[in-house]
């Protein structure tokens, strides 16, 4: 068979690559995702744009597409995103008739954690949750080397009610991702001081010990601990895997939680908390598995 691309559709970039037919992932680039595009045209051309220029050097078979949100994979609508700022789009149809090459489409998380099973860090545990931090936050579990999601509203993990008030897209106040997510820092420090920086920096100035990144970095841990408590004492995951872009942060991201969780598990099964091995790729490479699967049975 030929190839699958794969494009991970995020807030701010387009990720995308190649699965070849010998399971590798290549020729992977970055596109800056359209923004203020509450149609959702202006994404679909540019996802296009991006398929036909893989097209002119790749033989594709597929398309694999994943976006934030909730999704409806077998019709390919976007349900809704917070992210993207779209309600019931049928993305994958404006895809389809820009290129016309099949196209799947999966939740970006989803997709995620099927490359963490496949290729990186849940291969060794049986049971165990990738929560994923980006602009938003969702997760995706898998349980007996499965990835476990009966329905599309599964591992919504960013919208988990915790302990404070601020207003979320999703119409509701204090959802966990308005705290702990790579986007939530940004936002919040913009807030406190009126400049605009990356997660990363506000993790290094925290580090540092400037005041108003230590408050926000300890806020995001007790928050992600609070999240990561009830994961464990409802599901009892042997490892909780951290991606997107803030695990990058390694081992000071899982300080921070691991301080959360001290005074929040007692008698429960404590995770272990492993950075994915797959940085900011596994969605889209998780994508072009998940693509070339559903086309081979189809």
């Amino acid at each position: 068979m030929g190839s699958i691309l794969g494009l991970d559709l995020g807030g701010t970039a387009i990720k995308s690559g190649v699965l070849s037919d010998s399971s590798q992932f290549i020729d992977t680039r970055n596109n800056p995702t359209p923004q203020n595009d509450p149609s959702g045209i202006a994404a679909a051309e540019a996802l296009a744009e991006i398929v036909l220029d893989y097209k002119e050097t790749h033989k594709l078979d597929a398309v694999g597409l994943v976006i934030p949100g909730l999704v409806d994979s077998e019709r390919g609508i976007s349900v809704f995103s917070g992210t993207l700022g779209w309600r019931n789009f049928a993305i994958v149809d404006e895809v389809e008739k820009r290129t016309g090459i099949r196209t799947y489409l999966e939740h970006d998380v989803t997709a995620a954690g099927i490359a963490e099973l496949r290729l990186g860090a849940s291969r060794e545990f049986n049971d165990s949750i990738l929560i994923q931090i980006g602009t938003g936050i969702a997760a995706a579990y898998v349980l007996n080397k499965k990835i476990f999601k009966p329905h599309s509203q599964m591992g919504e993990f960013g919208h988990a009610p915790i302990f404070n008030d601020r207003p979320c897209p999703c119409g509701l106040n204090g959802c966990l991702e308005m705290t702990a997510s790579g986007g939530a820092l940004s936002r919040n420090y913009a807030a406190l001081t009126g400049e605009k920086i990356s997660p990363l920096e506000i993790v290094e100035r925290a580090k540092s010990g400037e005041r108003q990144a230590s408050d926000l970095w300890h806020e995001f841990g007790e928050a992600m601990a609070f999240g990561i408590a009830w994961l464990a004492s409802t599901t009892g995951p042997e490892a909780v895997i951290l991606g997107g872009g803030i695990a990058k942060a390694g081992a000071e991201l899982i300080e921070v939680i691991e301080k959360g969780l001290q005074h929040r598990l007692s008698i429960h099964l404590k995770p272990k908390l492993v950075i994915s091995e797959l940085d900011d790729k596994a969605a889209a490479i998780g994508s072009a598995f998940s693509a070339k699967d559903r086309y081979l049975a189809s």
